[in-house]
């Protein structure tokens, strides 16, 4: 294998190995409550739990990074992805098995701020944008595949497989990461003057790790990633059941995350002309996002389910659109690359761990989705006001 052919595909073979291990168990909750004998309740906190430790890893995430080349600790994160995944299938107790689920949580959220921190060194202007929007739809087109093969393999087996497959999955990756460790100094940190730092090099060469927190780039990143992310999962999460009301059945989570993939490589696409600012590509996928998502509410009770359905689908690549763009704004804002993505990923994640939760409440509360449409239709407005004063400062 080409060393090259490692550096610039392992992030991608990364990326779907871990979607796959994140969203395999949700395809079957219903084995998940029989094998462990637990209830729905306990079914969301292995999602909850993982997401939790994407949001802790990142304290240390960017410190990992920062200061040495990414080939190394991404082809370390693949290789436990692979091994939790595998240990993850073999327990008998739920309390276990959650408790792998978080720890394997910290694998995953590292690989979301590394892969993105290793292409933001490898690639340059519209070209990373589009890598980091195909990244970002490897990890939801994963994801959709696990809900498409879990059931399948689960029928057969009962259990075992429902993590572990997503090891074979990783396989690709760890072979081409280790391929790509001679060429590791490709992904070395670069200086504000767009240097990459000597692999041995002094750490002093970069600045403090508060430059990430005084940027406004990285602040308005971080603003539109808690809109777009926290939507994201909301509407992945909620539109199989949005959709069920509706009387509409199928593979419906599995079809929204491939939405979501298409959305996230769409984003990637349109800043390869280049005069489209990363900026305005997220300004105006949030501003359509929260058209639709306004759409909803009002569309609510209408009876026009053809309309609600298109609607949501646009709102759910929308939100997602804007992956790519937010990703290379903000590793491109601080010679703390790593940091700075970290920072973005947690802030996101936050969301992602919050707005599920608030919008079953509503949804028990008031009998609809019309009020948690309203929510993230106006986080998405502050994203696309936040997208436009990236492009004014670009």
């Amino acid at each position: 294998m080409r060393r090259d052919v490692g550096i610039r595909y392992g992030p991608h073979l990364a990326a779907a190995s871990v979607g796959y291990v994140l969203f395999s168990y949700a395809s079957v909750p219903g084995v998940v409550v029989e094998t462990f004998g637990v209830g729905f309740t306990a079914v969301g906190l292995l999602m909850s739990g993982a997401l939790a430790s994407f949001v802790v890893v990142q304290a240390v995430g960017g410190r990992l990074v920062d200061d040495r080349p990414t080939v190394g600790v991404l082809l370390a994160v693949v290789v436990a992805n692979a091994g939790l995944a595998l240990v993850m299938d073999l327990t008998t107790s739920f309390a276990v098995l959650l408790a792998l689920r978080t720890v394997w949580g910290l694998a995953g959220g590292l690989a979301v701020t590394v892969c993105a921190t290793h292409l933001s060194r490898v690639y340059e202007g519209p070209t990373a944008t589009w890598q980091q929007g195909l990244n970002g739809a490897m990890f939801t087109g994963g994801g959709a595949v696990a809900f498409l093969v879990t059931p399948v393999v689960v029928a057969q087996t009962g259990w075992f497989g429902v993590h572990a497959v997503g090891a074979l999955v990783s396989i690709p990756a760890i072979v081409a990461l280790w391929a790509a460790r001679s060429r590791a100094d490709l992904t070395t940190p670069r200086t504000a003057d767009g240097q990459q730092v000597a692999t041995d090099g002094d750490a002093a060469e970069l600045p403090s790790r508060l430059e990430v927190v005084r940027s406004p780039i990285v602040l308005l990143a971080a603003a539109c990633n808690v809109a777009t992310l926290g939507a994201y999962v909301t509407l992945s999460t909620f539109v199989p059941a949005y959709f069920a009301d509706l009387g509409i059945v199928g593979p419906m989570s599995a079809f929204a995350l491939f939405v979501a993939s298409f959305g996230r490589v769409g984003g990637g696409i349109a800043v390869l002309r280049p005069d489209i600012h990363d900026g305005r590509v997220i300004a105006g996928a949030a501003a359509v996002g929260t058209v639709c998502l306004f759409g909803l509410l009002a569309g609510t009770g209408s009876g026009q389910t053809a309309i609600l359905v298109v609607l949501s689908l646009i709102a759910l690549a929308s939100v997602s659109l804007p992956f790519g763009a937010i990703f290379k704004t903000t590793a491109a804002a601080t010679s703390r690359d790593a940091t700075a993505v970290a920072f973005v990923v947690a802030i996101g994640n936050v969301a992602a761990l919050v707005l599920p939760a608030v919008t079953g409440w509503i949804r028990d509360v008031t009998g609809d989705y019309g009020l948690a449409f309203a929510v993230v239709g106006a986080l998405n407005l502050v994203a696309a006001v936040a997208g436009i004063a990236i492009a004014r400062r670009g």
